[in-house]
């Protein structure tokens, strides 16, 4: 398949190279739809279509975009689970959790970046037998109307006093409470940055519910910050790619 050893051969670049070339990524993306519109993308739990569009990376058709958070999914994510994709970009986790919890799962893709909504829209009309549901709302500890920073890119987006433009934040525990979202059984935060604020949020329904959590390390600060709001709460926090956030006994 032409997709697949275009992937191949750009994945052999150096990545400084790579990286002074990412202005070209459209084009790199039209070279790659070249007579295949659509390909198979590789994952953890087995392949996906995929239709190849601006965000699409050849770590997706390889199965190589992050190891870490993919090897986290098939330990803690079984059959008839509800999953949270807290940052789902162009959706390549909630589509391989999508495959793990089967037809009697659920899995909720939280991205505000309209383009990137797009592009899971893509990705799940072209899966139609997956049950993935998108909402455009970025997670934080308010209700209220905030700024997205996409300066560096769509896979960078973050919430930001001086955003490109605004997007509706809500709470998980409202979502939860007030507006018929079904409690989680294991959430992943990857917001750039904001992933305590999604925590502090969501603080009510980790009580009731005591999901995994796994989270992507932002910085030195990410495990830090997290390991203070969730140990208190019953959970063991392990540090790593990703964070893990397991609950060893309920609240009381």
């Amino acid at each position: 398949m032409f997709s697949h050893s275009f992937a191949k051969l750009s994945a052999r670049l150096p990545s400084s190279l790579k990286y002074r070339l990412g202005t070209l990524k459209p084009m790199y993306a039209g070279l790659m739809r070249l007579g295949e519109p659509q390909a198979r993308a590789q994952t953890a739990a087995g392949p996906l279509n995929w239709t190849i569009d601006d965000l699409t990376s050849q770590q997706y058709l390889l199965g190589t975009y992050e190891p870490y958070m993919q090897a986290a999914f098939a330990k803690f994510v079984g059959k008839g689970a509800t999953v949270y994709d807290v940052g789902a970009h162009a959706g390549y986790h909630s589509l391989l959790c999508a495959l793990l919890v089967g037809p009697s799962g659920r899995v909720v893709a939280f991205e505000p970046n309209p383009r990137n909504r797009e592009s899971i829209e893509h990705q799940i009309a072209a899966n139609p037998n997956l049950s993935v549901t998108v909402a455009p709302y970025a997670l934080s500890d308010r209700d209220a109307t905030l700024t997205l920073d996409v300066s560096h890119g769509s896979s960078q987006g973050y919430v930001s006093d001086h955003g490109d433009f605004a997007v509706e934040a809500r709470r998980l525990d409202h979502l939860i409470a007030s507006e018929g979202f079904p409690e989680p059984d294991v959430i992943k935060i990857d917001v750039e940055g904001h992933e305590e604020n999604v925590v502090r949020g969501a603080l009510e329904t980790i009580d009731k519910s005591r999901p995994v959590i796994l989270c992507d390390q932002n910085d030195d600060s990410t495990y830090s910050r997290v390991k203070a709001l969730l140990e208190p709460r019953g959970y063991l926090v392990a540090d790593g790619w990703p964070i893990v956030a397991t609950s060893v006994k309920p609240l009381v």
